[in-house]
């Protein structure tokens, strides 16, 4: 509800005693009205800094209890989206191992259209059919994340450096935040088209 200064005026003459001492038109209650209002719409726009979506003034603050920036993205090269995302991301983890879990932070990290492919099938053996694919047991330890393809790539150029690589790809922030996030005992290949 969006208050103005004459619904405050006349709050504060619904207040006052009845009585000749009082007047409507006191030019206290007209002095009070602007103040009480901005107070009112102060207190509207740090109900918005209780979210980590919305947050802009207490970002600093909410970013230092969940521990960001982390290694993961250097200070100073996100922004204000950004890191409203990945604190929104930080603060409504809900935690799990399962493949839902893992596409619910690739979509808070801008990626909604990530894959994940599990190698957790049986191995190949000679009754398998000819189109399985041949893993050893090993692999059902492996997870792979397939990346969609607006992730970015950067090509050398004739200014680079000679130890520069002819390319580099890869989203380094989801990588490094899945990689912290994945069991320990599994390891995680990135795939980017």
């Amino acid at each position: 509800m969006d208050l103005i200064e004459d619904d405050y005026t006349n709050l504060l003459s619904a207040l006052l005693p009845p009585g000749p001492a009082w007047s409507v038109d006191d030019p206290g209650i007209a002095g009070a009205a602007p103040s009480l209002l901005r107070v009112h719409q102060r207190g509207n726009d740090l109900m918005l800094e209780l979210d980590p979506r919305t947050t802009t003034e207490l970002i600093d603050r909410w970013e230092l209890c969940c521990g960001l920036p982390d290694e993961c993205i250097p200070r100073g090269t996100q922004t204000l989206q950004q890191r409203q995302q990945r604190l929104d991301a930080k603060v409504n983890l809900a935690g799990g191992i399962n493949e839902a879990f893992y596409l619910a932070q690739l979509a808070a990290l801008g990626k909604p259209d990530a894959t994940i492919t599990r190698y957790d099938k049986s191995p190949f053996k000679c009754i398998s059919d000819c189109n399985e694919q041949v893993f050893s047991i090993d692999w059902r330890y492996y997870w792979e994340v397939n990346m969609p393809s607006s992730t970015d790539a950067i090509s050398m150029t004739c200014i680079s450096t000679c130890d520069s690589s002819l390319r580099i790809w890869g989203d380094t922030v989801a990588e490094c935040v899945l990689s912290k996030l994945c069991p320990s005992h599994t390891y995680l290949i990135f795939k980017y088209p």
